[in-house]
């Protein structure tokens, strides 16, 4: 599963660089689903008032905003410029800044809580992370992340990657990345958990739903809120970018509900403590 270290950094520049752009789109696209997550997080890693929570890949602080709310001390970091000018300015009254979850600027024993919402599956080094992450929590305290949940028909994910693997052109390149959906296998995530000394390792499933007015809503997130799988749909043909568009559609048809477009977008939720 490990790249090169020639392709850890294409595939870390190619991130960096997706998300500088891709920061105010995502939160456009994406935050309505992305931030259903955050409570079920925040419980998992037992935030209450009073909590130091470290909020790891804040995007445009969704999470650190949540934790704020519950009474928590809460910082985010990011490793997107964009992104942390984007949540200061979406949260002016909690602290942001620029920083790697791969190498924190924190001390060890500093927080009760570090949560990380769908920022896994961005990192070159996920390891890196877990290690970091166990060495800046307090004994006791919960390393928390949510990825997407292992794409099936009739969902988000599913829907879209369906459409983009049967009608999409197969000579687009682009940079070696880990597997996408690694942290979506409970057994992968154990194994990591365990491996760095996490205690209690659990994963679990999170419904969330997106709730657009048009059917080509969800094709459109993709198309322009997201790094690689917008990469992907951008180097298409014309003529294939339209054809998974018309095909996602035609899915998300199905999916009308009371006059809405409900489609579900689950996440995986894990977590775990160190001693």
């Amino acid at each position: 599963m490990a790249l090169s270290e020639k392709e850890s950094h294409a595939f870390q520049t190619f991130e960096k660089n997706g998300w500088e752009d891709a920061a105010s789109p995502y939160h456009r696209h994406w935050g309505n689903l992305s931030s259903q997550s955050a409570e079920p997080m925040l419980d998992a890693a037992q935030v209450a008032k009073g909590s130091r929570v470290l909020d790891a890949a804040t995007g445009a602080g969704y999470i650190a905003a949540a934790a704020k709310q519950r009474g928590a001390d809460a910082v985010g970091i990011d490793f997107s410029a964009a992104q942390v000018a984007l949540a200061r300015k979406t949260y002016p009254d909690i602290t942001f800044q620029w920083a790697s979850v791969e190498a924190l600027p924190f001390e060890a024993d500093s927080f009760d809580a570090v949560l990380m919402g769908f920022g896994m599956n961005h990192l070159p080094d996920p390891e890196a992370a877990f290690h970091e992450a166990y060495r800046v929590l307090k004994s006791g305290g919960w390393f928390a992340f949510t990825v997407w949940a292992a794409p099936r028909p009739g969902e988000a994910f599913g829907i879209v990657l369906s459409a983009l693997e049967e009608l999409g052109a197969k000579s687009v390149q682009l940079p070696p990345a880990p597997p996408y959906f690694r942290f979506a296998d409970p057994v992968e995530v154990e194994k990591v958990f365990g491996d760095t000394g996490f205690l209690n390792g659990t994963t679990c499933i999170v419904q969330q739903h997106w709730r657009h007015q048009s059917p080509d809503a969800l094709f459109d997130a993709f198309n322009e809120g997201a790094v690689r799988a917008t990469a992907m749909l951008r180097a298409q043909p014309e003529r294939a970018r339209e054809a998974i568009r018309v095909a996602s559609r035609k899915e998300v048809e199905k999916l009308k509900h009371d006059g809405v477009y409900v489609v579900p977008g689950p996440a995986a939720l894990s977590f775990a403590q160190k001693p």
